[in-house]
């Protein structure tokens, strides 16, 4: 006798075991080895110090395939933010690939002091090693041991031992905040125009290296000028050149057209260190950027793994300090560098074919406007002096607990107490930082004070910026005060030293690009919120690699095909 039910239960089976491997499917598909469904090549690019809205505030100007290609087809977030207080150069690149907070990484500013030495500690500055071919001058940055996590790039290394991890920037710490531990960072020199890397990395140069110097291209802009690259009327919507509060650093001056010399009256120091200051640090970069890409043969790895190149161009945050966002030169330099872009990508696709490649844009930080610049706008706007707001809190603290300096340095954006003093006196060391606070929160220009007390124990208010000083504090290398300053107020290490700066909180400095571009990979398109951490992240899980140690970010799913 036919069992009827079991003859029914069939085709249900069936349908069931249909559905589970679709299911399963996709699954085992994201799970294939990296190689066989991943890039080829995977091009980071990181624009220093680049706001959001200076990406898409000149889309009109810009041609067909730099800017304009990310945007039109790629997949990008409008409201992309890093989580953490101090947009700083370093803290931004290592977080970056590391998909981690600074109280996890490690790096909590471009520097910091050490609390029992008290001597200032660069963040990428490693006393084993040396610039490799060059002079080492103090808190030069040699290596990563500061940085506490593992990034992207190791976990590719660690996942097949055969991909290549290049990383490139006008600044050292950018370089190796993007390497981490096992890529290789190449960084501009000053001193010689050229990219170098130090001995944490190799003992000698490649072949390859030597020879793109041997004709020393790094001298073939001098005697070149800045000149705009559009019609005036076309800088209309910004601030224009040659304003007061512009600064004349290296001998670029304030207004067009801009001497590249550094006052040299032939290839030098002088020339080499003022020149990474304007557009031509980007044209030194590309020049290096081909000849490692070549050198390294990135892209057509014979054990047919992905390759990573991560580059960051250093130029554009230089000419917002000395000039502002808001200005002609922050506005003509996005549009040169929108061309070298476009010269990249098609470079790109004549190397390897762009459909085999995966490119991403950021930024380390945004940028504020100049206070000056603010405040004809009617915004509340200033400029902090901290020598002399240590000084304040000092003679406010004397007069409650007797003669002394109670605060001994200021490294942005903390004060570091000396509890030898507090200590000796038997005095209370939260009722010194009380003290120090209560008087700090009425001072021009700041916005919250925290104390050390407070942030170890969790007694802060619940709001948003509480969350981004916690993510930006580490309880062992932070100072034992933390400020934040107003919006649109000037707060760095001297108050005139340029002309704008970054650092803080505010949507200005942490709305940066988020920007992925890979057909075979992501689905095009403007989509909304996002976290610098869910770059690396997502990166990741392209790759088919363990996210990094230390990663905190999420799969941007929506975005993905």
């Amino acid at each position: 006798m036919v069992n009827v039910r079991r003859l029914l239960s069939l085709p249900i089976l069936l349908c069931l075991v249909s559905v589970i491997l679709a299911a399963v499917a996709p699954q085992a598909a994201a799970q294939a080895p990296a190689g066989k469904t991943s890039p080829k090549l995977i091009v980071f690019l990181v624009v220093d110090g680049f706001p959001q809205e200076q990406l898409v505030k000149y889309y009109d100007q810009y041609g067909e395939g730099g800017f304009k290609r990310l945007l039109d087809k790629g997949a990008w977030f409008s409201n992309n933010h890093y989580s953490h207080a101090t947009t700083y150069t370093a803290v931004g690149h290592a977080t970056l690939l590391s998909c981690a907070h600074p109280y996890k990484h490690g790096v909590i500013g471009n520097d910091w002091i050490d609390k029992k030495t008290r001597a200032r500690i660069y963040s990428t500055e490693d006393s084993r090693h040396t610039y490799l071919g060059e002079d080492t001058p103090k808190h030069s940055g040699t290596s990563p041991f500061n940085m506490k996590v593992t990034a992207v790039g190791d976990e590719l290394i660690y996942a097949n031992g055969k991909s290549k991890v290049v990383t490139i920037s006008g600044k050292d710490r950018s370089a190796i905040g993007l390497a981490g531990q096992s890529g290789t960072a190449y960084m501009h020199s000053a001193s010689t125009g050229r990219f170098i890397t130090s001995t944490y990395y190799m003992k000698d140069y490649p072949a390859w290296w030597k020879t793109f110097y041997e004709g020393k291209p790094q001298d073939k802009y001098f005697g070149k000028m800045w000149t705009p690259s559009l019609p005036d009327a076309a800088y209309a919507r910004s601030a224009p050149d040659d304003r007061p509060w512009s600064t004349n650093y290296k001998g670029i001056g304030t207004k067009f057209p801009h001497p590249i010399s550094g006052g040299a009256d032939k290839p030098s120091k002088g020339y080499y260190d003022a020149m990474i200051w304007t557009p031509y640090g980007d044209e030194l970069t590309w020049d290096f950027v081909k000849a490692a890409i070549e050198g390294e043969k990135l892209g057509k790895n014979p054990a047919a793994v992905p390759d990573l190149l991560a580059v960051s161009w250093t130029s554009h945050d230089y000419i917002n300090h000395l000039f502002g966002a808001e200005s002609k030169q922050s506005h003509d330099h996005t549009v040169k560098l929108d061309r070298v872009f476009a010269n990249f990508f098609q470079y790109l696709d004549n190397w390897v074919g762009l459909d085999n490649v995966l490119i991403t844009l950021s930024a380390d930080h945004g940028f504020m406007n100049i206070p000056e610049y603010s405040a004809a706008k009617n915004l509340d706007a200033g400029r902090i002096d901290p020598e002399k707001m240590i000084e304040a809190v000092n003679a406010s603290l004397s007069k409650k607990f007797g003669d002394g300096k109670y605060i001994h340095t200021w490294w942005n954006p903390t004060l570091y107490l000396d509890y030898d003093l507090i200590d000796g006196r038997k005095l209370n060391r939260t009722d010194v930082e009380n003290a120090a606070a209560s008087f700090l929160r009425e001072y021009p220009g700041v916005e919250v004070v925290y104390t050390r007390t407070q942030l170890e124990n969790g007694q802060v208010p619940n709001t948003k910026m509480s969350k981004q000083v916690i993510l930006a504090w580490h309880q062992q290398f932070s100072g034992d005060i933390v400020l934040m300053n107003k919006p649109n107020w000037y707060l760095f290490a001297k108050p005139f030293g340029y002309a704008a700066t970054h650092g803080s909180p505010w949507s200005y400095d942490t709305n940066v690009p988020l920007v992925f571009y890979g057909s075979k990979w992501v689905k095009p398109g403007k989509y909304g919120d996002a976290a610098v951490v869910d770059l690396g992240r997502t990166l990741a899980f392209l790759l088919n690699v363990r996210p990094p140690n230390g990663c905190e970010g999420r799969v941007l799913t929506e975005i993905l095909r």
